[in-house]
């Protein structure tokens, strides 16, 4: 088995001969990168030794689980609320079903067939990723490894990501650390890349019958499947040479697609890729509006030779090592807000404030289920609107509409530039303040049986510590932050000890890391405090007493 693209084998330099021109956190638009554009995929067809064979395109009769798919097949829960003028009940109904998950929808026969440690990773990725647009992460969380050291150290995941980028992703949830790109890759050099960290194929056949037993068993759950173009190649009269690489060459062009879930008996594998990539027969109603979603596909007998219109060709498989242990604890990066409007005339019949998904452990999935069959939806149109987790002019960007049509079905929706604000009724989804401002209290996530104690008042004074009620119930001797947390608070916290002068390695990025520790430590030697790193009770205390010292 060899581990390099066909056109090193044929005397072309390898990867490692060309010098890097792009950094790799670069953003599009810098350093030479043109801006990012969604590229419309041409459909993939099966090899020719395969169209002369008399198989369906989709296998078996009984489909693989689909989320998207499996939501809209469960029945529409029933529910009490008298008429569609009950606005308020609506609202407060639709967030009581967000926090109760996807039970029913594991329990449906879709997925309840399926049993495993590689179906428990699959239903992983189903349910926190399934629906995430296809953009590019580093505009909204920064360098690709950045991205995969949050989701590997803390379990924070992004709620974007390109086909690489989601496959990283995915593969973080189930172990994987990232390497040392935080990348999968794409481009002719990824797989022989990805190969290095576990096992690679290139000698494969197209269709998956043809395989030999050995290598069918040795290509598991997680394993890679990489399409490229070829490198050096000419482009608008450039040729790439060993010191500068066209745009579009294999250098970083190219497709990687995920084996989500293998067939128990046949020789088909379910793929985890984007809807536009491959021509999934069972394609999403949101398709139609030209949006670009990850999906679960439909069972695959074949390998597509060639993608993107045949200029990119397919490269192998490759799968990276240290996978095996599915993390237990994901959290999405991101918030959200409900609208409620009239479908006859589009008026705005209720806005709620806008709720944090990390904070609240609400992925886009459980807002997706809690739309099915909301209550009068042929009448009101409800939509949960998935905004980047900051407000900011770079940060507080759309990524993902969650809505009920007229029949009940809960859809998705997104546009190529909804993250440059391109979503529909601006003024419906971005101001700050509930609707209808000034007329009735807005509904509220509903509260456990046991509420949590309200914060005491007047014991932090600060500026900056003063308004976060877990600051204040830590300053009253209620728990702690520590190195491993993250959220607003420890945000907080480190613009307290920057506004002192104290620096804090990583910055403000909500997210409680070594540097975080290393300058709580600092500031409490400063004030005589055992350095232990761990913000507590005489720690927030000091740290406020210190601020209002200082005008803070």
């Amino acid at each position: 088995m060899t581990h390099r693209p066909e056109d090193e084998q044929d005397g072309q330099p390898s990867i490692e001969q060309l010098p890097p021109e792009i950094a790799a956190d670069a953003l599009p638009g810098e350093c030479g990168l043109p801006p990012w554009e969604d590229l419309e995929m041409e459909p993939a067809r099966p090899p020719e030794a395969w169209l002369a064979r008399p198989h369906a395109l989709v296998g078996p009769a009984d489909p693989p689980p689909q989320l998207v798919r499996t939501v809209n097949l469960l029945r529409a829960p029933e529910h009490d609320i008298p008429g569609p003028d009950h606005i308020g009940r609506i609202a407060e109904l639709l967030f009581a079903r967000a926090r109760q998950g996807l039970d029913d929808v594991f329990a449906h026969p879709d997925y309840a067939r399926l049993d495993g440690p590689a179906e428990a990773f699959a239903r992983a990725v189903a349910e926190h990723q399934t629906g995430i647009p296809y953009t590019q992460p580093v505009y909204f969380y920064g360098s690709q490894a950045r991205v995969a050291k949050a989701i590997a150290d803390t379990g924070r995941y992004p709620l974007v990501g390109q086909c690489q980028q989601a496959v990283t992703t995915a593969l973080c949830f189930y172990g994987w650390d990232g390497g040392a790109l935080g990348d999968i890759g794409s481009g002719i050099d990824a797989q022989p890349s990805c190969a290095r960290l576990g096992q690679g194929w290139t000698q494969v056949p197209l269709v998956l019958e043809d395989m030999p037993d050995d290598l069918w068993e040795q290509i598991t759950v997680g394993s890679c499947l990489f399409w490229s173009a070829p490198c050096p190649m000419t482009k608008a009269g450039a040729t790439c040479t060993g010191a500068q690489h066209v745009v579009g060459c294999g250098r970083g062009s190219g497709h990687v697609a995920m084996v989500l879930r293998k067939h128990p008996t046949e020789r088909l594998w379910q793929l985890w890729d984007t809807t536009t990539s491959f021509n999934d027969p069972g394609r999403h109603a949101a398709i139609a509006k030209g949006s670009r979603l990850l999906w679960e596909s439909h069972w695959w007998p074949w390998i597509p030779s060639a993608l993107s219109g045949g200029a990119w060709t397919f490269r192998g498989i490759a799968r990276p090592g240290s996978l095996g242990s599915l993390r237990a604890q994901l959290a999405p990066r991101g918030r959200a807000r409900l609208l409620l409007r009239r479908r006859s005339d589009r008026k705005l019949l209720f806005r709620s404030a806008w709720f944090s998904m990390e904070q609240e452990r609400i992925p886009i999935s459980w807002l997706f289920r809690a739309l099915r069959g909301a209550p009068f939806h042929e009448t009101v149109e409800p939509t949960f609107c998935v905004n980047s987790a900051w407000d900011g002019p770079r940060d507080n960007r759309p990524l993902l509409d969650c809505s009920c049509d007229a029949r009940g079905n809960a859809t998705m929706s997104w546009r190529p530039s909804q993250g440059l604000h391109d979503r529909p009724g601006r003024s419906d989804w971005s101001p700050d303040a509930p609707y209808p401002a000034g007329g009735g209290a807005p509904a509220k996530w509903p509260t456990d049986a046991t509420p949590a104690p309200a914060p005491p008042a007047g014991v932090l004074a600060s500026g900056l510590l003063a308004g976060r009620p877990e600051l204040q119930r830590i300053a009253a001797g209620d728990g702690s932050l520590r190195q491993g947390e993250h959220g607003p608070a420890v945000e907080v916290i480190q613009q307290g000890l920057l506004a002192l002068g104290i620096p804090v390695d990583g910055g403000v990025d909500g997210r409680f890391g070594p540097g975080t520790r290393q300058a709580l430590e600092a500031f409490q030697a400063s004030r005589g405090l055992g350095r232990d790193g761990v913000a507590g009770r005489a720690v927030v205390r000091a740290l406020d007493e210190a601020l209002v010292a200082a005008g803070r």
